[in-house]
């Protein structure tokens, strides 16, 4: 065969080659108008709605372009975003409360004896307001006494202030004992739900710490 003639000949289906690869490459992009028809192009046609196919010479589907969102559609995609992730906030917080609850109690016992212990701080608070009001409302009795004596005339100042401060001193022993209540209302239900999810979890499978012989009291 002539040099010549094997020259032509590779040209030839060098070009038929690279129209085949061009002819593969080549994309065909559909899509639906406002009116539901079907459209085609060779590029993304301006007029359609909704989803657009680039589809392959053989008619399979290369890629689907979503359309752009609206923007009450991108509002919607940021709040599931935004939920999405204080949720898996709120999973790994839990997780760790979860951790830090099977680190710290080995049996329900020991949540119990914790909760003990916290409640007799308060109550202790409790005990020692107690009998500073009766210490106040014994004083309070003698104020009273002296009073009698200006039943018909005006009381001195200074046994009007003695009233006041007393009363000043027993609002803040109630204030005291108030608070201490609600703390002891606060402290129980922290324990009641501390120990529900100990149980949960160990019920679950989950296992506490362990306590070896000579540390458990």
């Amino acid at each position: 065969m002539a040099p010549d003639r094997t020259v032509r000949i590779a040209v030839a289906l060098a070009l038929c080659g690279l129209a085949a690869v061009a002819a593969a490459q080549q994309s065909i992009f559909v899509c639906s108008d406002a009116k539901g028809r079907t459209i085609s192009g060779d590029r993304p046609p301006a007029e359609c709605v909704g989803a657009i196919r680039e589809l392959r010479s053989d008619g399979s589907v290369r890629r689907v372009i979503e359309p752009p969102l609206t923007p009450e559609q991108k509002a919607a995609r940021a709040a599931e975003e935004r939920r999405q992730r204080e949720e898996a906030e709120k999973q790994r917080t839990q997780m760790r409360k979860d951790l830090a609850l099977l680190e710290t109690y080995a049996s329900e016992e020991e949540i119990e004896n914790a909760r003990a212990r916290a409640l007799a701080t308060r109550q202790a608070l409790i005990e020692r307001a107690t009998r500073r009001m009766e210490e106040h409302k014994r004083e309070r009795k003698k104020l009273d006494n002296e009073a009698e004596f200006y039943a018909k005339r005006e009381m001195p100042d200074k046994l009007k202030r003695a009233f006041e401060g007393n009363a000043a001193l027993m609002r803040s022993e109630e204030k005291i004992i108030a608070d201490a209540r609600a703390e002891m209302q606060r402290i129980n239900e922290r324990f009641d739900a501390e120990r529900k999810r100990w149980r949960e979890l160990v019920s679950a499978g989950a296992m506490p710490v362990q306590r070896s012989p000579s540390s458990v009291q």
